[in-house]
Formats: structure tokens, sequence, C-alpha cells
């Protein structure tokens, strides 16, 4: 019975570890691509391509980090990388952003927009990931 109490407290924990950076990648992602997006403008979807790129760093930077340091524990890397950069990234807002563009002609705009996030994003996960090596 006490195997299961540690089981189940340990689910009830890594829960609201989600939820908390949840909330907090949710806010973070708001805030972020509503200040890029203003201050560039909505010609380009711009503040998603920001708030994805930055992201992508983070989560390799963070989840790097972590995984080299035996302080951090489980339930806590997974409230970091899937509650917080899981609502921090936007990509349902990007493949819907892709569509409507490629759904208005605007085949160049879309394909910049795609190469800049797809690859971008890649390679700043490699960065952060030698980023949180390094640390």
């Amino acid at each position: 019975m006490g195997t299961r109490r540690c089981a189940e407290k340990g689910a009830a924990v890594r829960l609201v570890l989600l939820i908390v950076f949840g909330a907090a990648g949710t806010l973070a992602r708001y805030a972020l691509q509503g200040l890029v997006q203003y201050r560039t403008g909505s010609a380009f979807p711009s503040g998603t391509l920001v708030v994805n790129l930055v992201g992508c760093f983070l989560l390799g930077a963070v989840a790097q980090f972590s995984l080299n340091r035996l302080g951090v524990s489980p339930d806590w890397r997974i409230g970091m990388t899937i509650g917080f950069f899981g609502a921090f990234t936007t990509f349902s807002s990007f493949g819907w952003e892709t569509v409507h563009m490629l759904d208005d002609g605007e085949w160049t705009r879309a394909a910049i927009y795609v190469f800049a996030s797809v690859v971008g994003g890649l390679s700043l996960v490699r960065v952060g990931m030698r980023l949180g090596d390094a640390l």
C-alpha cells in the first residue's frame, strides 16, 4: 500500500507542476507574441515566429541542462519541458497562419515562414542543447 501511495503522490505532484508550468508558458507566450507582433506590425506573423524560435532554443538549453544535473527531478523536468514549453511554443498557430498565407496566394511569404520556423527552430534546439551541455 505504501508504494501505491507514493506513486499516486508522485502523479499528483507531476500534474500540479504541469498545470503551473503550463499556465506560465501560456502567459509568457501571450506576452512575448503580443509584444513582438505589436512592434513589427501585422503583415507577417513575426510574433509566432519569435515565440517558436525562442522556445526551441530555451527548450534545448533547459532540457539538456536539467538532464546533466542530478538535482533536477524527473517531475520538475516534465513540468518545465512539457508544461512550460508545450504551452509556450505555438506550432498550431504556425500551421494556421501558414495555411492562410497559402490560401491567400502568398506562396513566397509562406515559404519564408516555414523555412525560418523549421530550420531556425531545429538549429536553435541544437544550439540550446550545446549551451545546456556547457553550463
